[in-house]
């Protein structure tokens, strides 16, 4: 039996609650041989038997308890100008902005007396103007580096993870509309408000870049080995430059 399919009977037995520890230490000869190849064949026969959005989360863990860090080996292979150490860029910009985000709903929460001129408000809609970068970003993935990636094994992670882009654009925005309606809400309306989406973008998006890091990115640069296509891709992508670190305009205030 294959590497790829030997590696997805391993995962389904993690995806079943069994312990990755004593399967990693079990498979360990096999895992020393493992290429990113075969983990993206490993993604195709499980996705092909009918996978759940929510067992493939399950699975994208699972992938990291027993593989280990697969961003660190995807940092240490990509070249300084490479179109995907643009995108890991960006993630790391974002997992700032997404600790920052925890971080001034924790200080809105305890600001009494608070107005629109409150630092606490004012420091919360700076943030938000940052995510809403998320947007050009994942059109940057949707339009430019997901259509590239359709055609080989990792094509149907991309589908999955495209259609959270959509997910975490409406999240991102509803945070938007709730900051400059800010007048319409009672204080501690607000504060509800804020808490209930911020305690859902920071994980979900969390999640989605490890997805990203660790599963979707060290496939595609294992199966994709022409540079032409990368260059094609980083030609297409240079033109938007980078998303996150001028933040866009949330409020008027």
């Amino acid at each position: 039996m294959e590497k790829a399919r030997i590696l997805a009977d391993i995962l389904g037995r993690v995806r079943d609650g069994e312990d990755p520890a004593k399967i990693r230490q079990e498979s360990r000869q096999l895992l020393t041989t493992l290429r990113l190849s075969d983990i993206s064949k490993a993604h195709k026969y499980l996705l092909g038997s009918g996978l759940s959005l929510e067992q493939f989360r399950s699975l994208v863990y699972a992938f990291a308890s027993i593989l280990g860090d697969q961003f660190a080996l995807l940092r240490a292979n990509l070249s300084p100008n490479h179109p995907i150490r643009k995108v890991l860029a960006e993630h790391e910009m974002f997992e700032c902005f997404l600790a920052d985000l925890n971080e001034a709903n924790l200080d809105l929460q305890d600001t009494q007396g608070l107005t629109d001129l409150s630092s606490e408000f004012r420091n919360l809609a700076h943030i938000a103007g940052h995510l809403q970068s998320l947007d050009i970003h994942d059109q940057r993935e949707d339009d430019l580096i997901f259509p590239v990636l359709a055609g080989y094994p990792c094509g149907s992670i991309c589908a999955v993870l495209q259609r959270a882009h959509g997910r975490i654009k409406n999240m991102v925005g509803n945070l938007t509309m709730t900051i400059n309606n800010f007048n319409r809400f009672e204080p501690e309306q607000f504060k509800i408000q804020i808490n209930a989406i911020s305690c859902a973008i920071v994980p979900i998006v969390r999640e989605h870049i490890f997805q990203e890091d660790n599963i979707l990115y060290p496939v595609a640069l294992d199966v994709i080995g022409d540079d032409k296509v990368w260059r094609r891709v980083k030609q297409l992508s240079d033109d938007m430059g980078y998303c996150g670190f001028d933040s866009q305009p949330c409020c008027c205030t």
